[in-house]
């Protein structure tokens, strides 16, 4: 039998590549076919970008115009910083033999979701139930899928509230999901507020894999990794010049050319897809990150690394979900919120690294049988 599985995997970004693919496989290792559907519409493109979706969030920015701001903002974060087309192709060439995305007309799309040899559906994870997004896209929430055989894996909210003008489209499609599980702590609560229910806490998909056979050998020796979604901030730049200096290390920068890099020496700049991005992440001396998915592979891959606070385009940060994975394996110290901090060391702490590497390993269990219940009690559903 098989499962659908339903989340972003797409807009040029690694963290979001990675879980896609790590959930896919992830499913699979349990005995389930497992493939990753989408509309037909847009499904071989880059970004997601569908005439339906943007007529809705023109319409509901209409109703509510505090929505414009975050829109705005937001598209306008996305689509400044441009991704050479060497790392957009690597993108495409991924998600075409790794992912290989299932592209059905809507009315197909209801029709594997029925059919009696699909066992199951699952949404997640990342940042599909964007608590404060002007779409709530009902595909996140297997709207097209029978009651029963809807499953989310480890969804995430991108904050801890949500706004009024959501409220009642999340609670009502949250409630007609029977099995639900969540990304962080402030999810759960999310969750039990809006419709009453207790959604147990599991991990994101990227830590469900070690990927140590996917990622092969680096392409560089002795370096530090620099992976910056937005602007570094002053205490990254000094903490970059610093540990390069200290240790000998050139630091490689990847995928933004952010122009304040051009005050730093040694750095190179290099194309990475998203293989690519596992492979530097694991041959690093650190990472340095203001990144979720940046942090959640150092931590898989066991290598030190410093998380920063991210200094927000969109003027919208989402601390939480760092401060949530952090604070369960005690590695607070890590992430760094004040400009006056500046280190030059990469940390080193084996006793840390053990407790984190047995978190990982406990979390897949609870990810495992989370999800093979929720596959048997709709097995079981079917038959009847």
């Amino acid at each position: 039998m098989k499962v659908g599985l339903v989340t972003l995997y797409r807009g040029y970004n690694y963290g979001t590549s990675l879980q896609a693919y790590a959930l896919k496989r992830f499913i699979s290792s349990l005995g389930w076919r497992t493939e990753l559907l989408w509309l037909a519409e847009g499904a071989g493109k880059g970004r997601d970008i569908r005439l339906a979706k943007i007529a809705k969030i023109a319409w509901r920015c209409l109703w509510h115009p505090q929505l414009l701001r975050h829109t705005f903002l937001s598209y306008k974060n996305s689509f400044s910083k441009p991704i050479p087309s060497e790392i957009r192709e690597k993108f495409l060439t991924f998600a075409h033999t790794k992912l290989q995305v299932k592209g059905l007309p809507a009315a197909q799309l209801k029709k594997f979701a029925q059919d009696d040899d699909t066992l199951a559906l699952v949404c997640g994870s990342d940042q599909i139930w964007s608590a404060a997004a002007a779409n709530i896209d009902p595909l996140y929430f297997l709207r097209f899928a029978p009651e029963h055989k809807r499953v989310a894996y480890a969804p995430s909210f991108g904050g801890k509230t949500v706004p009024e003008y959501n409220r009642k489209i999340l609670a009502s499609y949250i409630r007609e999901i029977p099995f639900v599980s969540v990304r962080e702590d402030s999810g759960a609560d999310i969750v039990k507020n809006l419709t009453d229910k207790d959604a147990p806490v599991l991990p994101d998909p990227s830590l469900l894999l070690d990927w140590e056979e996917f990622a092969g050998p680096a392409p560089f020796d002795n370096y530090i990794a620099a992976y910056f979604l937005d602007t570094p901030s002053q205490a990254a730049l000094q903490s970059l010049q610093r540990i390069s200096a200290k240790h000998g290390c050139q630091i490689i920068a990847f995928p933004y050319r952010h122009a304040a890099y051009e005050r730093l020496p040694r750095i190179t700049y290099y194309p990475a897809g998203p293989q690519d991005f596992v492979r530097l992440i694991k041959g690093a001396k650190c990472v340095l990150t203001d990144s979720f998915h940046g942090t959640v592979f150092s931590i898989n891959l066991q290598t030190p690394f410093w998380t920063f606070q991210r200094n927000y385009a969109s003027g919208k940060g989402q601390s939480e979900r760092l401060l949530s994975l952090l604070g369960k394996i005690h590695l607070q110290s890590r992430y760094i919120t004040s400009p006056d901090i500046k280190t030059q060391d990469i940390p080193s702490d084996a006793q840390t690294q053990t407790a984190a590497k047995e978190w990982v390993i406990s979390q897949r269990s609870a990810a495992r049988n989370f999800l093979q219940n929720a596959f048997r009690r709709i097995g079981e559903k079917n038959v009847q």
